[in-house]
């Protein structure tokens, strides 16, 4: 008994292939986006596509480019959030929650520490 590894289910709606699909040269695919690879970053051909290797070199331009450093006070940059700092008990912050404040704004960042 023979057993197809290649057939069609579905009233001819769906092929399954369990054994190799070989496309000739000539032979044309239809319905399928295809796209030639370059290897180049600079091409702008919309037709094209970039190769693994070139899609890794952008990543990595990119990742460089965008890799933020932490804020200073001439430069923006990135920061920590700052810790939680409770509301004032009374009408007028004390020293101490107003220094609780500072210190959580110089933990995150925010702000530069003190001489």
């Amino acid at each position: 008994m023979y057993t197809a590894k290649n057939y069609m289910t579905n009233g001819g709606d769906t092929t399954v292939i369990g054994g190799a699909l070989i496309i000739e040269e000539g032979a044309s695919v239809e319905g399928m986006t295809t796209a030639t690879i370059v290897d180049a970053l600079t091409s702008d051909d919309a037709a094209k596509a970039l190769s693994a290797k070139q899609g890794k070199a952008l990543k990595t331009l990119v990742d460089a480019k965008y890799t933020a450093a932490n804020a200073a006070e001439a430069t923006a940059g990135l920061v920590k959030q700052s810790a939680n700092v409770a509301l004032a008990a009374g009408e007028a912050p004390t020293k101490a929650e107003f220094d609780a404040l500072i210190a959580a704004l110089i933990a995150a960042g925010v702000m530069a520490a003190g001489a």
